[in-house]
Order: structure tokens, then sequence, then C-alpha cells
């Protein structure tokens, strides 16, 4: 009996597999779009500190988080799962907008 559930469970797995593989390349670009929109947020800091302007756009953190409330809901993803992953992504590129700012400060002497 044992080897047939053997036999079923690697026949799951060889059919799990391409899915298994299509994840991990979602995975692979979901990292690197992250990291694409980290960089772009490095130079919006860049500008926002040669221009004076605070780090923190409340507004624009709202706008954001009701866009892609929407896009979601004709993609059948629930609203909730989009505020969290949103939520920790803003929060983290806005702490890395914040450590880039200070370092501009610091190393213009402000």
């Amino acid at each position: 009996m044992s080897s047939l559930l053997t036999e079923a469970g690697a026949s799951v797995v060889k059919t799990l597999a391409p899915y298994r593989q299509q994840l991990d390349l979602i995975n692979q670009q979901m990292v690197d779009l992250l990291a694409q929109r980290m960089e772009i947020c490095r130079t919006i800091a860049e500008v926002k500190f040669s221009h004076d302007i605070p780090m923190m756009q409340p507004q624009r953190v709202t706008n954001t988080l009701d866009t892609v409330r929407a896009l979601g809901a004709s993609r059948q993803l629930r609203p909730d799962y989009l505020d969290k992953l949103f939520t920790v992504i803003i929060e983290e590129t806005c702490d890395e907008e914040q450590r880039l700012m200070d370092s501009l400060s610091l190393s213009c002497g402000e």
C-alpha cells in the first residue's frame, strides 16, 4: 500500500512542478519589480530633498492604496490582502526615502 501512496505522491509532485516553476518565476519578477520601485523611490527622495519637500505625502499614500484596491477588484484580489501587502511596501520605501534624505542632509551639513 505504501508504494502505491508513494507513486501517487510522486505523480502529484510531477503535476505540481510546472505550476511551482511558474510561481518561482513570478516571485523572481516580483523581487525585480520591487527593486525597480525602490530605485524610483530613491530618485524621488533626492528630488524631495533638493526641493525641500517633506518625505511623507499622506495623500499620495492614500491615492496609491485606493488605486491598488481598485485594480485588485477586477482581478479577484481581496482589498485587505492588497492593503496589507502595499502597506508593507510603502512603509519600507518611506523608510528608505527618509534614510536617504537624512544622509543627504548630513552630507550637506544641514
